[in-house]
C-alpha cells in the first residue's frame, strides 16, 4: 500500500459497521487528563458532574442527559471526576517470520494489521487514544496514543509502509516500549513469538510492574498449527534463511507434541502474569476473531 493510506485499506465499509457495535474496555483502572467511559484511578474528592461528551455505543444509558437531547436531538453522556479515557497502545512483530503464509490464506504480518485497524478503529470511534508500535529486531514505527480520526489516519499510513524483514528481538523491543509509555494503557501484543520466551515474558513482565493492562494475540499459519505437508520440502528460516530439508509425515507428531508444549506454557505464563492471552490461526477471517475476541471480553468485564 501506498502512502496517504486510510483506515478504508484495511477495514471495508460493511466491517467497520459491524465494529459500531462493540466497545474495547481495559480490565483494570487507567489514567488520563482527558474524560471517556473507563474507571481512574485519579479521583477527586467527589464524583460530581464535570462535563458531557457524545454518546457511543455500550455506555450505560442511565448516564444520558435527556434534557440536553430535548434541546439539541443529540445524545450526550454525563461525565464525573473519576472517568477517564483509555490509552490503547497496539505492538505488531513486523520480523521475517510474520511474512509467512500458506496456500491463500493472508500473511501473519497483514492478518495483525487487519487486527490492529478493527481494534484502532474501535478506540477512535469511542473518543479513545491510540497509539501503534511496529516492530522487528528494534523498534521501527512509533505512534504515541493520541485521539481522533486524523490521528486515526497517521495509524493507518505506519501499518500499510511497513513490510515484515528481518530478525526479531520480541523482548529487547518490548522492554524498550515499556520505558516509553509513561502512563497506564491497554497493551496489545500481536505477534508469533518466535523468540526467547523467558526474554518476551520478562519484558511482558515488565509492563505489568507498571500497571499497564496487556493483552497477547498469537498469530501463527495453520501450516504452522499442524505442519500439514505430505511430501519432502525444503524449509527456510524466514529471518536467517537457514534451510533444512524434512520429511514432515516422519516429523508431524514430534513437531504438534512441541509446538503444543509453546503454546502451553505460553498460555500458562500469561495466565500466571494476568495477562489476556489468545491463539489465533489465520484460517479463521479476521473478522470473525476479532468479534468473537470483543464478545469474551465484554463476558468477562460482566
Amino acid at each position: 500500500m501506498e502512502h496517504g493510506s486510510a483506515i478504508t485499506d484495511f477495514l471495508t465499509p460493511q466491517e467497520m459497521s459491524k465494529l459500531d457495535t462493540f466497545v474495547l474496555r481495559a480490565r483494570s483502572v487507567v489514567e488520563s487528563s482527558r474524560s471517556g467511559m473507563h474507571k481512574s484511578p485519579l479521583k477527586g474528592s467527589s464524583v460530581e458532574f464535570a462535563d458531557y461528551r457524545q454518546y457511543v455505543k455500550g455506555d450505560n444509558l442511565r448516564y444520558i442527559d435527556w434534557k440536553v437531547l430535548g434541546r439539541t436531538d443529540r445524545y450526550y453522556i454525563k461525565q464525573f471526576e473519576e472517568e477517564t479515557s483509555l490509552r490503547v497502545q497496539v505492538i505488531i512483530d513486523s520480523s521475517g517470520s510474520m511474512a509467512f503464509q500458506s496456500g491463500k490464506r493472508p500473511p501473519k504480518y497483514d492478518y495483525a494489521c487487519r487486527v490492529a485497524a478493527a481494534l484502532a478503529y474501535i478506540t477512535t470511534r469511542q473518543q479513545d487514544a491510540l497509539g501503534l508500535t511496529i516492530y522487528d529486531s528494534e523498534i521501527r514505527q512509533h505512534v504515541p496514543a493520541r485521539s481522533g480520526t486524523r490521528h486515526l489516519r497517521t495509524v493507518a499510513e505506519r501499518l500499510a509502509e511497513n513490510r515484515p524483514r528481518g530478525q526479531t528481538k520480541t523482548g529487547y523491543a518490548l522492554h524498550s516500549l515499556a520505558e516509553m509509555i509513561r502512563r497506564r494503557a491497554l497493551i496489545v501484543i500481536l505477534s508469533d513469538l518466535f523468540d526467547d520466551p523467558e526474554e518476551v515474558f520478562n519484558a511482558i513482565a515488565h509492563f505489568k510492574k507498571k500497571m499497564h493492562d496487556v493483552i497477547v494475540m498469537q498469530i501463527l499459519d495453520p501450516m504452522e498449527l499442524e505442519l500439514d505437508v505430505d511430501r519432502v520440502a525444503e524449509f527456510i528460516d524466514m529471518e536467517t534463511d537457514e534451510r533444512i530439508e524434512l520429511d514432515p509425515r516422519a516429523a508431524q507428531l514430534a513437531y504438534k507434541g512441541a509446538l503444543q508444549e509453546f503454546v502451553n506454557h505460553t498460555r500458562e505464563r500469561c495466565q500466571v502474569l494476568n495477562v489476556d492471552y489468545r491463539l489465533c490461526s489465520t484460517k479463521q477471517t479476521f473478522e470473525d476473531f476479532v468479534h468473537q475476541y470483543l464478545i469474551e471480553r465484554r463476558q468477562m468485564s460482566l
